[in-house]
């Protein structure tokens, strides 16, 4: 980069630039050519301003923090989460794009692009669920819920600020079965914990079906949609998963499993423990740090080494893209927004990688798409991404 774009970076620290200046400066860090020039860049300005803090002035806010932890794995640098006002300022978003090039994207300019763009407030999900009583009954749950909820033969359901529990407290001849589920935009605001001591939570649009107790020679729950466990061990009774394509075996472990109907695979990832997956015929165990993608036509890959972060990023109340596809971006989008996702003409082939928090609005989700190259319109709750 030569003089005059390092003197226009330095007037975009400065919140001086003009949107025709910003668009210039956007467009030399799209070249792959200005990668090494633009970490210069940053580097130079963190240096500046770590070594001006003052002591004395409150912590980041929570969204400067996120900004800094997109940052921080792509400038190689290692430094706790300190004052940044000015980066944090003069970025709402970072995201390495598929060709290399890196965009800080200024406040202001994301104001002036939403309104040039017509871009509507789509508030993100919410932290509710419903629980299905075996009776029909339905009961809402979200955070503040406390007390008792229900007694199902001898099972007493308890809510608390941070988990609904199943306790057993008589002998029950009579296995009754209880759903709990999350529509499009909602997620459980907790764990739920079923009478074994197993934890379950749920993404969007998803369920799970349980028996109020377990008896026999093994735990069965079915799923729909994208769950998280944390199975209690216990080998005299393996736990099973059961979901449309496939079912999942375990004794004890940590996994998530992913299992849309409207997806074209089911991915298992393993975090603690072991696990077998078993297809229409297809089986494989996996080990800690691997993923089982099973396929519609019962194909079984098991992937190493796998990313388990981005995996379970959603409970942790995050997105995380990491080599992700267009759709496979959009598709998350669609179920925590409850938004409908169209295209014209074919999908764009760019892959895209980006961190965020899932409690902002939609507007910072579209800026990846917006500063990738890519074309969208909003039309009420349908977003049309064009090539």
């Amino acid at each position: 980069m030569d003089g005059s774009q390092r003197g226009l970076w330095e007037r975009f620290i400065r919140n001086e630039c003009t949107t025709a200046e910003i668009e210039a400066l956007l467009a030399q860090f799209n070249n792959a050519a200005n990668e090494n020039d633009l970490l210069m860049l940053i580097e130079a300005e963190l240096h500046k301003e770590t070594t001006q803090i003052d002591p004395a002035l409150p912590d980041l806010e929570q969204k400067e923090k996120e900004i800094y932890a997109a940052l921080l794995p792509h400038i190689r640098m290692e430094r706790k989460p300190s004052l940044w006002p000015r980066i944090a300022a003069a970025a709402s978003i970072v995201v390495l794009l598929g060709f290399g090039g890196y965009f800080a994207l200024h406040k202001k300019h994301t104001s002036a692009q939403l309104v040039q763009n017509r871009i509507q407030i789509i508030a993100p999900g919410q932290n509710r669920a419903t629980l299905t009583l075996a009776n029909g009954q339905k009961i809402v749950l979200a955070k503040g819920l406390k007390g008792q909820l229900a007694v199902q033969g001898g099972t007493v359901i308890q809510a608390s600020d941070n988990d609904i529990t199943y306790n057993i407290t008589d002998k029950e001849e009579t296995v009754s079965y209880n759903i709990l589920s999350t529509a499009k935009g909602e997620q459980s605001p907790y764990p739920l914990i079923l009478a074994d001591g197993t934890k379950v939570w749920l993404d969007a649009a998803s369920s799970i079906t349980f028996p109020t107790v377990f008896t026999g020679k093994q735990r069965k729950v079915r799923l729909t949609g994208q769950g998280y466990f944390e199975v209690s061990h216990n080998p005299a009774m393996p736990f099973i998963v059961e979901t449309s394509k496939s079912e999942v075996q375990v004794l004890g472990t940590h996994f998530n499993v992913s299992a849309y109907d409207d997806d074209q695979e089911t991915k298992t990832t393993l975090l603690e423990g072991s696990v077998r997956i078993k297809g229409k015929t297809a089986t494989g165990i996996l080990k800690p740090g691997e993923q089982a993608v099973l396929t519609d036509n019962d194909r079984l890959s098991i992937i190493k080494d796998v990313d388990t972060e981005t995996a379970v990023a959603w409970k942790n109340g995050l997105f995380v893209f990491k080599n992700a596809s267009i759709e496979q971006v959009m598709m998350n989008a669609s179920r925590w927004y409850d938004i409908n996702i169209k295209y014209e003409g074919n999908v764009p082939k760019r892959k895209l990688n980006g961190r965020m928090s899932r409690a902002a609005d939609i507007s910072e989700l579209l800026g990846i798409l917006q500063f990738g190259g890519i074309k969208y319109r909003i039309e009420g709750k349908n977003i049309i991404v064009a090539n």
